[in-house]
């Protein structure tokens, strides 16, 4: 079982989208930290709550010495302390990370972390057989109309990979 460190704005598409739940079904050990999950407005932590009531979302919590080495991990002037955070907890657990921040996401290629996306996990949706094709493409255009970071190239690819 592969473990993923889930960064919030994962977190914010798959709730936006209406994908939570079969998220929650993949075979991956599914991560975040506690200062991802303060990121997290009331209703979307409601949804969040269920998955670490029952230990499908594990949050990694720090101390105050531990909090110290957040502040310095990643060498990126733009991470904020969650990304910061989820780039730690992947390094101790030897995770990939999930998210869809460029910074975090260049920071993870220097690191040596592997790191995927929103259009990743859709992949993973539809190979676990959560979506067919037709219900792929609706979520992908569900995706594009409410994250207007998405990577066009890649969109689009995978857009005709689904025949549309």
């Amino acid at each position: 079982m592969r473990i993923v460190v889930t960064d919030a704005n994962i977190f914010f598409d798959l709730i936006g989208i209406g994908a939570l739940a079969f998220f929650f079904q993949l075979e991956h050990e599914v991560h975040t930290t506690v200062l991802v999950i303060d990121e997290c407005d009331p209703a979307d932590l409601a949804q969040l709550q269920a998955y670490i009531d029952n230990g499908k979302l594990q949050v990694r919590a720090f101390n105050e010495d531990e909090m110290k080495v957040v502040e310095t991990t990643g060498r990126r002037k733009g991470l904020r302390p969650a990304d910061r955070s989820i780039l730690l907890h992947a390094l101790e657990m030897k995770g990939w990370v999930l998210s869809g921040d460029k910074d975090v996401r260049n920071e993870c290629g220097e690191m040596k972390l592997e790191c995927h996306g929103m259009l990743w996990c859709l992949r993973e949706l539809l190979r676990n057989g959560h979506y067919d094709k037709s219900g792929c493409l609706s979520a992908l255009e569900q995706l594009e109309a409410i994250n207007k970071w998405l990577p066009g190239k890649d969109v689009e690819k995978m857009r005709k990979e689904l025949g549309g």
